[in-house]
């Protein structure tokens, strides 16, 4: 009997193994995003989904009960883990985590959690979370909102230790894994210790930096003014996308259609009024100069970003996509739209005429 509800529950995992694929991917550039508005930097940011091998095998070799519902009870059948380099960024990261999903507290290995004497080894933070109700009830993201997501929080000894010690405890011999536990001590202690130098070695460069002072007699050279970042308008909206032969348009209006958005061939006035969406979307995404424009762009064009979005906007609406007319802003509008809604949701989108924009798209 239990042996049949494995192997069902096994072949089930499969049917939904490329969600949790494409749920891994949404929410490690979700994270990835959150962060970056944080300053901090991050050494390493992983996603992955749990194969159905692995699946089928953590079942099959539990002990005792088995879970009610393993696609609830099993907490990392997705997975991101977030490498960084100090502890104090590990507590930043922390809170943007409390604050931007749901926490499954009980099932979670908190900064507090971490302060209890008796947790033996350089443990790291272990977040189980899903999605607010607010972004969960985005067509884009509904139908991931019943899925968990487990994240670990780590600075790079942490994984060190994550990673070595487990291959040196794993003796059977009693005397020996005594010894070797001993041992692990002492070296836990030093990564937390190094941890915490590094941080105190950082913060003491900031705070005791000075500038270089020329030497004596030396002709003092003004700097140069930084060039002013120039202000995003309609216009030169309009010129960053048409340069060199509309490069940035026509490689948007190709991926959308390479993702599976109808192909189309716009009039000039919808090309027009595509422009003009796309600018009043920038404006309320508080995206307001060419530069940061670019960077935005840039982002999305690393990695295929941008084209994963677009897919995942094209999964979520399939049923209706054939009315959907994406030109070449209207395809960067939907990336504005879908990677700033945490600025964006708290804006007058229908006054602002961003509704009109989206309904304009899917030829509402």
């Amino acid at each position: 009997m239990q042996t049949r509800k494995i192997e069902e529950w096994g072949i089930e995992y499969i049917k939904r193994y490329s969600l949790y694929q494409e749920y891994c991917r949404r929410m490690k550039h979700l994270l990835q995003d959150l962060i970056s508005r944080e300053s901090v930097q991050v050494y390493a940011l992983e996603g992955w989904a749990k194969t159905p091998d692995e699946f089928f095998n953590e079942l099959s070799n539990k002990k005792g009960v088995l879970p009610a519902d393993p696609f609830r009870d099993v907490p990392d059948l997705a997975t991101v883990r977030i490498l960084l380099y100090f502890p104090s960024d590990v507590m930043t990261v922390e809170r943007v985590i409390q604050e931007e999903f749901l926490v499954d507290l009980p099932r979670s290995t908190t900064s507090k959690d971490l302060e209890d004497p008796d947790i033996f080894g350089y443990k790291s933070i272990i977040y189980d979370v899903s999605l607010k109700s607010d972004r969960g009830r985005l067509r884009e993201w509904e139908k991931y909102r019943d899925l968990k997501l487990h994240v670990q929080v780590r600075t790079m000894l942490q994984e060190a230790w994550a990673a070595v010690s487990p291959e040196i405890s794993g003796t059977t011999d009693v005397v020996t894994k005594g010894k070797l536990k001993r041992k692990l001590s002492r070296v836990s202690a030093l990564l937390e210790e190094a941890d915490e130098d590094f941080h105190y070695l950082r913060e003491a460069a900031k705070k005791f930096s000075i500038p270089v002072t020329p030497e004596k007699n030396m002709p003092i050279i003004e700097p140069m003014a930084p060039v002013k970042d120039l202000k995003l308008t309609k216009d030169s909206l309009r010129q960053l996308f048409e340069s060199n032969g509309e490069e940035i348009y026509s490689f948007w209006a190709r991926t959308a259609s390479e993702v599976g958005f109808p192909r189309f061939a716009p009039e000039r006035e919808y090309v027009e009024d595509s422009l003009d969406y796309l600018y009043r979307i920038l404006d309320a995404a508080e995206i307001s100069s060419v530069e940061g424009l670019k960077s935005f762009l840039e982002e999305m064009s690393s990695d295929n970003r941008g084209e994963e979005q677009l897919q995942t906007v094209f999964s979520a609406f399939e049923d209706d996509i054939s009315s959907w007319k994406v030109d070449g802003y209207s395809a960067v509008f939907l990336l504005v739209l879908n990677m700033k809604w945490d600025v964006l949701q708290n804006k007058d989108l229908l006054g602002l005429g961003i509704k009109a924009g989206s309904d304009r798209i899917k030829g509402s």
